[in-house]
């Protein structure tokens, strides 16, 4: 026993009373327990010897595939671009984005974030004729991604990846790049409610108005209106609306930067400028004539219309009205992931917080609170 102590002292190993460590040793002898890790460690020490010679390991025969030479590790060759590389990029550039209106961030984002490795060496490497390309393929990905980020709720790497395309679009001098890239960030920054900061860069993005096609120049005026609604600006955002909303029915196609951006889609943004601004009534009448005519394909967006409309019957003090509709955009929020949807929900039952009493508001309050992992 005496051999035991000294011997755990030296390894820090602390021993039970000497009573109990008599009864641990005769159990370990009569092979009714088999020594833990720390008592292998302090008999290995008084026996000089090792855990295979005492039993308490066995000895493994060396794999035949120990005696195999290590291959060494390939050289992976720096991709260079090439117009097949850029049409494969572009290609699946356009399957995401028709993919994210229906199925939502949760499942693209890691699908994009596995094309920017590959894009950021084309941009490191890239030079001559096709330099502006891969380039603008490096601003279309990165300005995706910060929108993937916003709609996940991660709104600081929203503004990482959407700066990053901004980087990107003034290295083409491109001004329709850029005032949509000034825009994106207007609406993370409004979001996360910074109306001055947003206002800056909603008007830095109508800076050229006059450069940019229709829809563009739509959704740059409809982050000013989100800003000037933060900042009680009533008069200022209804004109800036309206504009846009003249300009979405134009229908111009703006490089492909801003399809979605219908006079249904600026509907929806005037309600939540409405709700922002106190005016329920307008908000709820604004999104019920626009859901009749809604864009299938938009359907994170329809999720978006209808948490709006439901706070809008909450703020009414509608409250079946209230639940009935979100109950349609919480189940949109589950199929996309939107974490916009999940917020605009929160803000509604700030608002349904009276009738937390009822069954119905009881069973919603306990479906958000899940989604949100509470």
């Amino acid at each position: 026993m005496d051999a035991m102590i000294e011997a755990a002292q030296r390894l820090g190993t602390e021993l039970p009373a000497m009573s109990s460590l008599k009864t641990q040793v005769s159990m370990f002898e009569n092979g009714r327990r088999d020594p833990g890790p720390d008592y292998q460690s302090i008999f290995c020490e008084v026996y000089e010897a090792t855990r295979v010679d005492l039993g308490f390991a066995l000895e493994t025969a060396p794999s035949q595939f120990d005696t195999l030479p290590t291959l060494p590790t390939p050289q992976v060759p720096t991709p260079t671009a090439n117009p097949e590389i850029l049409g494969y990029l572009q290609s699946v550039f356009v399957q995401h984005a028709q993919a994210e209106p229906l199925v939502g961030p949760r499942f693209l984002v890691p699908a994009v974030q596995s094309q920017v490795p590959l894009i950021e060496e084309l941009c490191k490497e890239a030079s001559g004729p096709l330099r502006n390309d891969v380039v603008r393929v490096g601003a279309r990905y990165s300005e995706f991604l910060g929108w993937l980020h916003q709609d996940t709720g991660d709104s600081k790497a929203a503004m990482l990846w959407t700066n990053r395309a901004l980087e990107y679009a003034s290295e083409l001098d491109d001004p329709v790049l850029s005032s949509y890239v000034f825009q994106r960030r207007s609406n993370i920054a409004a979001e996360a409610g910074q109306a001055g900061y947003a206002m800056g860069l909603a008007n830095a993005a109508l800076r050229h108005a006059r450069k940019l096609p229709g829809q563009v120049q739509a959704v740059a005026l409809r982050a000013r209106a989100n800003s000037q609604a933060l900042l009680g600006q009533a008069d200022d955002c209804e004109r800036s609306l309206d504009e846009a909303r003249a300009l979405a029915a134009g229908h111009g196609e703006g490089d492909g930067l801003a399809l979605y951006c219908s006079v249904s889609y600026i509907d929806m943004e005037a309600a939540s400028c409405a709700l922002h601004l106190q005016r329920p009534e307008d908000a709820m009448q604004t999104l019920r004539a626009s859901l009749t005519h809604w864009p299938a394909e938009q359907q994170r967006d329809r999720g978006l219309c209808l948490a709006r409309l439901a706070t809008a019957y909450a703020q009414l003090e509608d409250v079946e009205g209230a639940y009935n509709t979100a109950l349609q955009a919480v189940a949109i929020a589950q199929t996309t992931g939107s974490a916009r949807i999940l917020a605009e929900l929160g803000r509604l039952q700030s608002h349904l917080a009276r009738w937390q009493k009822l069954v119905e508001i009881a069973e919603l309050n306990r479906l958000l609170s899940s989604m949100r992992g509470q």
